[in-house]
């Protein structure tokens, strides 16, 4: 039987960064298992790439804030662009909302700044058909855009530096538990599969066995006759959007859900006002749409409003002329002749405050988790991963607390941290 001091399931961004925090800190014997490594379906490496602090909850600004700095110590590595982020808006209540808001962001020295319509148009003559809909803006100069792919695997090298070991193609088919009378229940191990080792003897490849558990969350027979035990002493799950799968193999009802999230890359022909286009940042438009330019082209992206939860990647071949071209040419002329270059699907995990999820599991002694962050998993990954750390090290939170993130806050909805700037 293998054994680890802490085994992280989940080697995705927030994972590889917990991993990263912890090897740092100086904790031994970390291990980290991962059905995907290479992050062919992970959330963070398809979704459009924008980090921002600009947010409404105190928790997701200071971790956002952190992760940031983060980045910014590390420009080069993760192809940090600070062009800021724009969020319109044309409903009056909510622009009054979001004034008031801009108070407890510049607390945290964030410099959001509060643009009247005519300063919109004056800034950023890509919006010219914003009248006179648009009745404010805020705009965001410390976010930005970075390379998502970039941010995990920098994670991922200094953690492996210091000897964190991440197995690949491993999928947790089950996890042991221990409880004592009067005493709260321990993690004693996990039983996982290496599904390379299975696809290269059966008809499925790597890629297909890997979505096929993906999505289904069936498991090969082949692969139940070659499982390996982990014995750990702590287990932290950093699953995102399949932290319910394993969370019920323990006994726990999760409160995610997986959602799809669809994005395009669209193509902008030259002419006029094409120019309007460079060094702008992200754009968040009051329908809904969000937008960036992105090596030559435009990500755009929308998320419907009514998607049902599921495992799904499918991307719809009509989503860019239903979803996406008439938010984007009802916003700027220049997208009027734009045409759609290629889309995909990724995961969000939602909760039903939109925050994430993070600490320790009540009633177990070494269960601890950080996941379904609701597509900011990338945004808030190192001051998520440097606050657990410390929780871990210490088992009490320091400059950073996630205490508001616990999962028992949804036994009282009046502990909710509920997030509207979500997109």
């Amino acid at each position: 039987m293998e054994r680890a001091r802490i085994l992280i399931v989940g080697g995705g961004v927030v994972g590889s960064a917990l991993a990263c925090a912890l090897a740092e800190r100086g904790a031994d014997g970390i291990v980290v298992v991962d059905l995907d490594l290479a992050g062919v379906y992970a959330s963070s490496e398809l979704n459009a790439g924008g980090v921002r602090a600009t947010w409404w909850q105190p928790v997701n600004i200071e971790t956002c804030r952190a992760s940031l700095d983060f980045f910014r110590a590390n420009a080069t590595q993760v192809g940090l662009r600070e062009h800021g982020y724009l969020w319109l808006y044309a409903d009056t209540e909510l622009w009054a909302r979001a004034r008031e808001k801009r108070a407890l962001q510049n607390r945290f020295g964030l410099g959001v700044e509060a643009l009247a319509p005519a300063e919109v148009w004056q800034r950023f003559p890509l919006l010219d058909r914003a009248r006179p809909e648009v009745v404010g803006a805020t705009f965001s100069p410390r976010d930005g855009l970075l390379n998502p792919g970039a941010v995990r695997a920098l994670y991922r090298s200094r953690a492996e530096q210091r000897g964190v070991e991440f197995k690949n193609h491993h999928y947790v088919l089950g996890v042991a538990t221990e409880r004592r009378a009067g005493a709260v229940a321990s993690l004693r191990r996990v039983a996982a599969v290496d599904v390379l080792e299975v696809a290269r003897s059966s008809p499925l490849d790597a890629d297909g066995a890997v979505r096929g558990m993906l999505t289904t969350h069936r498991v090969p027979l082949a692969a139940t006759r070659r499982e390996a035990r982990i014995a750990c002493d702590v287990l932290v799950n950093c699953l995102g959007a399949w932290s319910p799968i394993l969370l019920a193999k323990i006994g726990l009802r999760e409160v995610s859900e997986p959602v799809r999230r669809q994005i395009a890359l669209v193509d902008v022909p030259p002419g006029p006002g094409h120019d309007v286009l460079a060094g702008l940042g992200m754009v968040v438009d009051p329908s809904g749409l969000y937008f960036h330019p992105e090596a030559g082209h435009v990500l755009a992206g929308y998320s419907i409003p009514d998607e049902p939860p599921g495992f799904d990647f499918s991307y719809d071949a009509d989503f860019f002329e239903r979803e996406l071209w008439p938010r984007l040419a009802h916003r700027a002329s220049v997208f009027e002749r734009c045409r759609e270059v290629r889309g995909w699907a990724g995961l969000y995990a939602v909760t039903p405050d939109r925050s994430g999820i993070a600490g320790a599991v009540a009633g177990f002694s070494n269960l601890f988790e950080a996941h379904s962050f609701t597509g900011r998993g990338v945004m808030q990954s190192w001051g998520v991963a440097t606050g657990l750390a410390e929780l871990l090290a210490t088992g009490r939170y320091g400059a950073l607390d996630l205490s508001p993130l616990a999962r028992d806050r949804f036994d009282d909805p009046a502990r909710w941290a509920v997030e509207e700037l979500h997109i």
